[in-house]
Protein backbone atom coordinates (compact mmCIF):
# COMPACT_ATOMS: atom_id res chain seq x y z
CA UNK A 1 0.00 0.00 0.00
CA UNK A 2 1.24 3.46 -0.76
CA UNK A 3 1.66 5.29 1.87
CA UNK A 4 -0.11 9.12 1.68
CA UNK A 5 2.26 11.98 1.71
CA UNK A 6 1.42 15.02 3.99
CA UNK A 7 2.81 18.00 3.29
CA UNK A 8 2.87 21.66 5.55
CA UNK A 9 0.04 23.92 4.92
CA UNK A 10 1.42 27.39 3.96
CA UNK A 11 -0.01 29.72 7.33
CA UNK A 12 -1.26 32.03 4.21
CA UNK A 13 -4.83 30.26 3.64
CA UNK A 14 -5.90 29.36 6.61
CA UNK A 15 -9.68 30.45 5.94
CA UNK A 16 -9.81 29.16 2.40
CA UNK A 17 -8.76 25.61 3.98
CA UNK A 18 -11.76 26.15 6.46
CA UNK A 19 -14.18 27.12 3.95
CA UNK A 20 -13.47 24.00 2.25
CA UNK A 21 -13.78 21.54 5.42
CA UNK A 22 -16.87 23.36 6.47
CA UNK A 23 -18.23 22.58 2.58
CA UNK A 24 -17.45 19.38 2.38
CA UNK A 25 -18.59 18.81 5.91
CA UNK A 26 -21.86 20.62 5.14
CA UNK A 27 -22.45 18.74 1.42
CA UNK A 28 -21.92 15.20 3.51
CA UNK A 29 -24.19 15.71 6.15
CA UNK A 30 -26.82 16.82 3.40
CA UNK A 31 -26.08 14.06 1.23
CA UNK A 32 -26.30 11.22 4.20
CA UNK A 33 -29.94 13.07 5.44
CA UNK A 34 -31.16 13.31 1.86
CA UNK A 35 -34.13 11.61 0.83
CA UNK A 36 -32.10 10.07 -2.52
CA UNK A 37 -29.42 8.36 -0.12
CA UNK A 38 -32.29 6.85 2.11
CA UNK A 39 -33.27 5.54 -1.11
CA UNK A 40 -30.30 4.31 -2.61
CA UNK A 41 -28.43 3.34 1.35
CA UNK A 42 -28.42 -0.53 1.29
CA UNK A 43 -27.21 -0.09 -2.74
CA UNK A 44 -24.17 2.30 -1.55
CA UNK A 45 -23.81 0.14 1.90
CA UNK A 46 -23.26 -2.42 -0.61
CA UNK A 47 -20.77 -1.04 -2.81
CA UNK A 48 -18.95 0.32 -0.21
CA UNK A 49 -18.21 -3.37 1.12
CA UNK A 50 -17.75 -4.58 -2.31
CA UNK A 51 -14.78 -2.10 -2.68
CA UNK A 52 -13.13 -2.98 0.68
CA UNK A 53 -13.26 -6.50 -0.31
CA UNK A 54 -11.60 -5.42 -3.85
CA UNK A 55 -9.03 -3.73 -1.96
CA UNK A 56 -8.63 -6.30 0.51
CA UNK A 57 -9.73 -4.58 3.52
CA UNK A 58 -10.81 -7.71 4.98
CA UNK A 59 -10.59 -8.29 9.17
CA UNK A 60 -8.56 -11.16 10.27
CA UNK A 61 -7.42 -9.84 13.59
CA UNK A 62 -8.86 -8.75 16.40
CA UNK A 63 -6.74 -6.69 19.03
CA UNK A 64 -7.84 -6.47 22.92
CA UNK A 65 -6.44 -4.39 25.26
CA UNK A 66 -7.67 -4.62 29.17
CA UNK A 67 -9.45 -7.46 29.36
CA UNK A 68 -9.16 -9.08 32.52
CA UNK A 69 -12.57 -9.99 33.51
CA UNK A 70 -14.34 -10.12 30.22
CA UNK A 71 -14.22 -13.81 28.78
CA UNK A 72 -12.86 -13.77 25.30
CA UNK A 73 -15.74 -16.03 24.08
CA UNK A 74 -18.26 -13.03 26.01
CA UNK A 75 -16.64 -10.40 23.67
CA UNK A 76 -16.20 -11.80 20.35
CA UNK A 77 -20.07 -13.29 20.85
CA UNK A 78 -21.05 -9.24 21.54
CA UNK A 79 -19.21 -8.03 18.56
CA UNK A 80 -20.72 -10.69 15.79
CA UNK A 81 -17.29 -10.19 13.68
CA UNK A 82 -15.83 -12.98 11.57
CA UNK A 83 -12.86 -13.62 10.17
CA UNK A 84 -12.67 -12.30 5.96
CA UNK A 85 -15.66 -9.77 6.06
CA UNK A 86 -15.52 -6.66 4.71
CA UNK A 87 -13.46 -4.43 7.74
CA UNK A 88 -16.03 -1.58 6.68
CA UNK A 89 -18.92 -3.88 7.56
CA UNK A 90 -18.45 -3.69 11.24
CA UNK A 91 -20.75 -1.10 12.85
CA UNK A 92 -18.28 0.60 15.17
CA UNK A 93 -21.46 2.55 17.20
CA UNK A 94 -23.71 -0.84 17.78
CA UNK A 95 -20.46 -2.93 19.01
CA UNK A 96 -19.70 -0.15 21.47
CA UNK A 97 -22.83 0.24 22.64
CA UNK A 98 -23.27 -4.07 23.08
CA UNK A 99 -20.23 -4.47 24.62
CA UNK A 100 -21.01 -1.81 27.33
CA UNK A 101 -23.69 -3.62 28.47
CA UNK A 102 -21.12 -6.31 29.61
CA UNK A 103 -21.07 -6.41 33.44
CA UNK A 104 -17.74 -5.77 33.77
CA UNK A 105 -16.80 -2.91 30.77
CA UNK A 106 -17.15 0.09 32.13
CA UNK A 107 -15.85 1.80 29.53
CA UNK A 108 -14.54 1.03 25.48
CA UNK A 109 -13.16 2.16 22.65
CA UNK A 110 -12.76 0.38 19.09
CA UNK A 111 -11.51 1.75 15.78
CA UNK A 112 -10.93 0.31 12.26
CA UNK A 113 -6.55 -0.44 12.04
CA UNK A 114 -6.64 -0.56 8.09
CA UNK A 115 -5.90 -2.92 6.34
CA UNK A 116 -6.99 -5.61 8.67
CA UNK A 117 -7.45 -5.41 12.51
CA UNK A 118 -9.79 -4.09 14.46
CA UNK A 119 -9.00 -2.62 17.98
CA UNK A 120 -10.81 -2.83 20.94
CA UNK A 121 -10.03 -1.29 24.77
CA UNK A 122 -11.55 -1.83 27.46
CA UNK A 123 -11.81 -0.16 30.77
CA UNK A 124 -13.10 -2.71 33.59
CA UNK A 125 -14.81 -2.22 36.60
CA UNK A 126 -12.48 -2.56 39.77
CA UNK A 127 -14.20 -4.71 42.65
CA UNK A 128 -13.68 -4.02 45.91
CA UNK A 129 -16.45 -5.37 47.91
CA UNK A 130 -19.01 -8.53 47.46
CA UNK A 131 -22.81 -7.67 48.45
CA UNK A 132 -24.74 -10.32 50.10
CA UNK A 133 -27.98 -9.73 48.89
CA UNK A 134 -31.43 -12.13 48.91
CA UNK A 135 -28.42 -14.96 49.73
CA UNK A 136 -26.59 -14.21 46.30
CA UNK A 137 -23.37 -12.37 45.88
CA UNK A 138 -22.66 -9.75 43.62
CA UNK A 139 -19.39 -8.07 42.99
CA UNK A 140 -19.03 -4.24 44.17
CA UNK A 141 -16.92 -1.46 42.00
CA UNK A 142 -14.89 1.27 43.01
CA UNK A 143 -18.13 3.27 42.54
CA UNK A 144 -19.98 1.76 44.51
CA UNK A 145 -21.94 0.25 41.90
CA UNK A 146 -23.13 -3.71 41.77
CA UNK A 147 -21.90 -5.38 38.82
CA UNK A 148 -24.62 -7.13 36.90
CA UNK A 149 -23.20 -10.93 37.85
CA UNK A 150 -22.93 -13.27 40.44
CA UNK A 151 -19.28 -15.15 42.41
CA UNK A 152 -19.74 -17.72 44.77
CA UNK A 153 -16.01 -16.73 46.34
CA UNK A 154 -15.15 -13.38 48.12
CA UNK A 155 -11.96 -13.74 46.49
CA UNK A 156 -10.48 -12.07 49.54
CA UNK A 157 -13.04 -8.85 49.04
CA UNK A 158 -14.63 -7.82 52.32
CA UNK A 159 -18.63 -9.08 52.67
CA UNK A 160 -21.14 -5.98 52.37
CA UNK A 161 -24.76 -6.71 53.80
CA UNK A 162 -27.87 -4.20 53.90
CA UNK A 163 -29.78 -2.92 50.99
CA UNK A 164 -27.65 0.50 50.23
CA UNK A 165 -24.28 -1.08 51.20
CA UNK A 166 -23.11 -1.03 48.04
CA UNK A 167 -23.28 2.93 47.52
CA UNK A 168 -22.02 3.55 50.78
CA UNK A 169 -19.15 0.91 50.18
CA UNK A 170 -16.29 3.32 48.77
CA UNK A 171 -17.00 5.47 51.65
CA UNK A 172 -16.55 2.79 54.36
CA UNK A 173 -13.86 0.73 52.60
CA UNK A 174 -11.74 4.63 52.40
CA UNK A 175 -11.94 5.47 56.65
CA UNK A 176 -11.10 1.26 57.39
CA UNK A 177 -7.72 1.97 55.30
CA UNK A 178 -6.91 4.67 57.56
CA UNK A 179 -6.26 2.07 59.84
CA UNK A 180 -4.39 -0.68 57.64
CA UNK A 181 -3.11 -2.89 60.47
CA UNK A 182 -7.16 -2.96 61.90
CA UNK A 183 -8.22 -3.14 58.34
CA UNK A 184 -7.14 -6.11 57.24
CA UNK A 185 -8.91 -8.17 60.08
CA UNK A 186 -11.87 -7.09 58.60
CA UNK A 187 -13.83 -9.35 57.39
CA UNK A 188 -17.85 -8.44 56.84
CA UNK A 189 -19.56 -5.04 57.46
CA UNK A 190 -23.14 -4.67 57.90
CA UNK A 191 -25.01 -1.56 57.53
CA UNK A 192 -27.68 -0.90 60.18
CA UNK A 193 -31.00 0.51 59.41
CA UNK A 194 -29.39 2.59 56.60
CA UNK A 195 -27.59 4.61 59.02
CA UNK A 196 -24.31 2.95 60.36
CA UNK A 197 -22.32 0.30 59.62
CA UNK A 198 -20.84 -3.42 62.02
CA UNK A 199 -17.55 -4.13 61.33
CA UNK A 200 -17.16 -7.90 61.98
CA UNK A 201 -13.45 -8.68 62.79
CA UNK A 202 -10.91 -11.89 62.04
CA UNK A 203 -14.04 -14.06 61.29
CA UNK A 204 -17.70 -14.01 59.88
CA UNK A 205 -19.53 -15.97 62.37
CA UNK A 206 -17.12 -16.20 65.35
CA UNK A 207 -15.28 -13.16 65.19
CA UNK A 208 -15.55 -9.33 66.67
CA UNK A 209 -18.16 -7.37 66.20
CA UNK A 210 -17.36 -3.55 66.36
CA UNK A 211 -20.36 -1.28 66.29
CA UNK A 212 -19.53 2.24 65.02
CA UNK A 213 -21.71 5.11 65.12
CA UNK A 214 -23.94 7.22 62.65
CA UNK A 215 -21.92 10.33 62.42
CA UNK A 216 -18.17 10.11 62.40
CA UNK A 217 -17.51 6.72 61.85
CA UNK A 218 -14.06 7.11 60.90
CA UNK A 219 -12.81 8.94 64.29
CA UNK A 220 -14.15 5.78 66.13
CA UNK A 221 -12.46 3.40 63.97
CA UNK A 222 -9.30 5.61 64.65
CA UNK A 223 -10.11 5.56 68.29
CA UNK A 224 -10.11 2.12 68.14
CA UNK A 225 -7.34 1.07 66.17
CA UNK A 226 -5.72 3.27 68.82
CA UNK A 227 -6.63 1.43 71.68
CA UNK A 228 -5.56 -1.86 70.08
CA UNK A 229 -2.29 -0.52 69.69
CA UNK A 230 -1.50 1.01 73.42
CA UNK A 231 -3.97 -1.41 75.53
CA UNK A 232 -3.89 -4.68 73.38
CA UNK A 233 -8.08 -4.53 73.32
CA UNK A 234 -8.88 -6.81 70.57
CA UNK A 235 -6.38 -9.49 71.65
CA UNK A 236 -8.67 -10.06 74.81
CA UNK A 237 -11.62 -12.93 74.36
CA UNK A 238 -14.15 -10.90 73.30
CA UNK A 239 -17.26 -10.75 71.02
CA UNK A 240 -18.56 -7.35 71.16
CA UNK A 241 -16.87 -3.73 70.97
CA UNK A 242 -19.58 -1.15 70.72
CA UNK A 243 -18.55 2.47 69.93
CA UNK A 244 -21.71 4.17 69.19
CA UNK A 245 -21.34 6.61 72.13
CA UNK A 246 -18.08 8.73 72.01
CA UNK A 247 -17.52 8.78 76.02
CA UNK A 248 -18.27 4.87 76.30
CA UNK A 249 -16.64 1.81 75.40
CA UNK A 250 -19.07 -1.18 75.68
CA UNK A 251 -17.46 -4.41 75.80
CA UNK A 252 -18.80 -8.20 75.81
CA UNK A 253 -16.64 -10.91 77.17
CA UNK A 254 -16.67 -13.95 75.40
CA UNK A 255 -18.27 -16.18 78.19
CA UNK A 256 -20.85 -13.43 79.20
CA UNK A 257 -24.00 -15.16 79.66
CA UNK A 258 -26.84 -14.84 77.42
CA UNK A 259 -29.42 -14.50 79.90
CA UNK A 260 -30.15 -10.97 81.61
CA UNK A 261 -27.95 -9.50 78.91
CA UNK A 262 -28.31 -5.67 80.05
CA UNK A 263 -27.01 -6.55 83.26
CA UNK A 264 -24.18 -8.86 82.05
CA UNK A 265 -23.00 -5.92 79.51
CA UNK A 266 -23.10 -3.47 82.46
CA UNK A 267 -21.13 -5.73 84.32
CA UNK A 268 -18.42 -6.59 81.63
CA UNK A 269 -18.11 -2.95 80.61
CA UNK A 270 -17.16 -1.56 84.13
CA UNK A 271 -14.50 -4.55 84.57
CA UNK A 272 -12.57 -3.72 81.19
CA UNK A 273 -12.87 -0.32 81.37
CA UNK A 274 -10.94 -0.34 84.94
CA UNK A 275 -8.27 -1.56 83.09
CA UNK A 276 -8.38 0.40 80.16
CA UNK A 277 -7.28 4.66 79.82
CA UNK A 278 -10.28 6.46 77.97
CA UNK A 279 -8.84 8.52 74.60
Amino acid sequence: MRLIKFQDIKPSGPFLIAFVVLALSTMTAWFLNSAFYAEKKESFIFFVHRAALSADLRLSEVYVRGRNRTSQKELLDTLRVERGMPITAVDIKQSREMIQRLPWVKTVHIERRLPHILYVRLTERTPVAVWQNNGKYRPVDSEGQPVETFVKKLNGLPLVLGSDAPEKTPELLAFLAQEPELNKRVRAAVRKGQRRWDILLDDIDKGITVRLPEKDPASAWGRLANLDRTEKLLDRKITLVDLRQPDKLIVRLQDAPKKNKKKASGADTISIAAEIQKP
